[in-house]
């Protein structure tokens, strides 16, 4: 009997949307072009950007992804600008305004969004007793896109301190993101340093970081498996450019590029032919725009979610996850074991996924168990979940969440 461990969770394409350079109330941008303006003699449009992203607008904005099914991934820059670390309180806010952003992210954000730091500033490399610049001034994305490999624990704590301060205010994160260029020509130790960093404060086996934005054919790599210890450290890979306003807030808008009106034009529907995770990369400077009407990135991520709605009315073919969910299904697969004994599958799960899921590509099955717990045979696939099977052009398909590292899949033929 062949047996395979589906690409996806309950072999559907994964969705999901990062939003990039965001943090508490502050408008990291604003310092951000400031200060890069002094450093490189660009004229960057600094002024004209809005020092404030209000909460109220992040709560609505929450608020519609959580109604409307939309998960990803949510930076929090724990010390953003170098201005203050959010844990011990920005100078630009009252403790009242800061704590009242911090309960909206824990409430509204978290449920369907992971939590990432973009490292500590986004902008200078700071020193990690005072979270002042060093006096070399410098910076995050372009200095340390070659890290120090030769300072290792220097890096790890690094990252562990942008973690740490997240942790202190109740948003643990499941994952790092690299501000720019940060880590991106040192690829392997950046692997390793965030996976230690996150480990020692989290506890977490197998925490991801994001780095890169590639075109298909996209993989969620798994760097550093171990099978003994149950670890690895996942990456997600973006998919696509950022057409919601970019980085700066007054950047491209264009939903067509993700997804036409059609539904057959645009980069959304190629990658899910492909069967490849569509991951959309977005930051919030566009999401909000220049002003509270203005709000151009929110209007156009609204228009590609109703039409990914249309594209997939059932949800048969696709689903939309936070990005530690496709990467932890990514560990698991990239570490699963199994023998094949007749009718019996014995697998070894070092790395447990809930929705894990197997395809028997030559097995039309009229009964499977998982662990002595049938499963229940559906006819669709929209109604295809965990703890179900389903029988297709021959083949079956079954999704169960393992309980424990071993488990027992016995197949009635």
């Amino acid at each position: 009997m062949l047996v395979e461990l589906t690409r996806h969770a309950l072999d559907r394409v994964p969705i999901s949307l990062i939003i990039d350079d965001s943090t508490v109330l502050v408008n990291l941008n604003y310092f951000f072009m400031r200060d890069r303006n002094i450093a490189d003699g660009q004229s960057r449009r600094w002024e004209d950007v809005p020092v404030v992203h209000p909460e109220s607008f992040t709560r609505e904005w929450a608020e519609w992804c959580l109604e409307n099914g939309v998960r990803g991934k949510f930076s929090v820059v724990p010390c953003p600008a170098a201005l203050g670390r959010i844990d011990q309180g920005l100078p630009m806010f009252s403790r009242a305004q800061q704590e009242s952003w911090l309960r909206m992210c824990r409430e509204t954000i978290r449920p369907a969004f992971d939590i990432t730091p973009e490292m500590i500033t986004h902008t200078f490399v700071v020193d990690l007793e005072t979270f002042q610049p060093l006096p070399t001034r410098i910076w995050e994305q372009y200095e340390w896109e070659t890290l120090p490999v030769d300072q290792e624990e220097l890096v790890t704590e690094y990252i562990a301190a942008a973690c740490r301060i997240l942790d202190n205010v109740g948003l643990t994160p499941e994952g790092v993101t690299s501000p720019g260029g940060f880590g991106g020509r040192t690829l392997d130790f950046y692997a390793k340093a965030a996976g230690n960093a996150l480990r020692y404060i989290t506890g977490n086996p197998t925490p991801y970081f994001f780095k890169r934005i590639e075109r298909s054919p996209i993989a969620v790599p798994v760097w550093y498996p171990d099978r003994e210890r149950g670890q690895a450290v996942g990456e997600i890979i973006a998919a696509t450019g950022d057409w919601t306003g970019n980085w700066t807030g007054y950047g491209e808008v264009n939903v067509d590029r993700y997804i036409t009106a059609d539904l057959q034009g645009g980069l959304l529907p190629a990658l899910i032919r492909a069967g490849d995770p569509t991951i959309l990369c977005s930051h919030w400077q566009g999401m909000y725009g220049m002003h509270n009407d203005d709000r151009r990135g929110f209007h156009a991520l609204k228009t590609v979610v109703a039409r990914l709605r249309e594209l997939d009315p059932q949800g048969e073919r696709t689903r939309w996850h936070k990005c530690s969910e496709i990467t932890n299904y990514a560990c698991a697969r990239e570490m699963a074991r199994w023998e094949v004994a007749g009718e019996t599958i014995t697998l070894d799960l070092p790395v447990r996924a809930p929705e894990l899921t197997l395809r028997l590509p030559e097995v039309a099955a009229r009964a499977v168990a998982v662990d002595g717990a049938p499963l229940r045979q559906v006819g669709t696939r929209a109604a295809f979940a965990s703890g179900t099977f389903i029988v297709e052009d021959g083949a079956t398909l079954l999704a169960f969440d393992p309980a424990a590292r071993q488990a027992r899949v016995e197949v009635t033929l």
